[in-house]
């Protein structure tokens, strides 16, 4: 699952556990979702400016990532040559916060984002999606694949306004 990914938290990492890692990503490669719309949308990071902060227990496992900074990224409706017919630009930056634990992992996500699940990805959603989301969202994804939404955020379809 390729969620434009922003994680922020409040928790601090106790005393005596490996100390943290932070990095900077860099900016996603453009990604083509299709079988979501009825036509294919180009993702593509206008501005990605992500640092991601990777916490660990005092055995070295990895128990929570943030990531704060800024995205912006356009979406495009393409045409059957691969060209862009209809483009929207958004802020995404976020923030949010990926927790695991020894069953998978939960991402709690805050403000805007982009989102997306192809069809049948997501417990629930069978057609998949593309949102713009505002406000608070949770997603549990499972060691098994499974991937829940848990909270369900505020949403614009991206599909209906690039239409």
């Amino acid at each position: 699952l390729a969620v434009v990914g922003n994680f922020v938290t409040l928790l601090a990492a106790p005393a005596n556990a490996v100390k943290p890692d932070r990095f900077e990503p860099g900016p996603n490669p453009d990604f083509a979702v299709e079988g979501v719309c009825d036509f294919p949308v180009l993702l593509h990071d206008v501005v990605n400016n992500v640092v991601v902060t990777d916490f660990f227990d005092q055995d070295g496992h990895l128990v929570m990532s943030i990531g704060t900074g800024r995205i912006v990224e356009e979406v495009s409706r393409l045409d059957a040559q691969g060209n862009p017919v209809e483009t929207i630009t958004r802020n995404i930056s976020g923030p949010g916060v990926q927790t695991f634990d020894e069953n998978g992992s939960t991402l709690t996500g805050l403000g805007p984002w982009l989102l997306f699940g192809f069809p049948g990805e997501f417990a629930g959603f069978p057609d998949g999606f593309i949102w713009f989301t505002t406000g608070q969202f949770v997603l549990r994804f499972e060691d098994t694949g499974e991937i829940t939404m848990v909270k369900e955020p505020m949403h614009e379809d991206v599909c209906e306004l690039l239409a």
